[in-house]
């Protein structure tokens, strides 16, 4: 990545896919949250979406804050 590395955009969007992930996985134990898988995997497009805004983030505000 270009920047600064990891920004909190980035770092939500990590935490916010991997609860979907894990919403999933829990949605294909447990027969009443396998009702809530479509909406798991919106959760899963939103932190994918969030982390390449914290990518396009990174590149256009390279700068290092002390």
């Amino acid at each position: 990545m270009i920047g600064n590395g990891l920004n909190g955009e980035i770092i939500s969007g990590i935490s916010l896919t991997v609860f979907g992930i894990m919403m999933v996985l829990f949605g294909i134990v447990n027969k009443v949250a396998a009702v809530l898988i479509p909406a798991d995997i919106l959760i899963i497009c939103i932190g994918l979406a969030t982390i390449v805004v914290g990518v396009f983030t990174n590149r256009k505000n390279p700068l290092v804050h002390y």
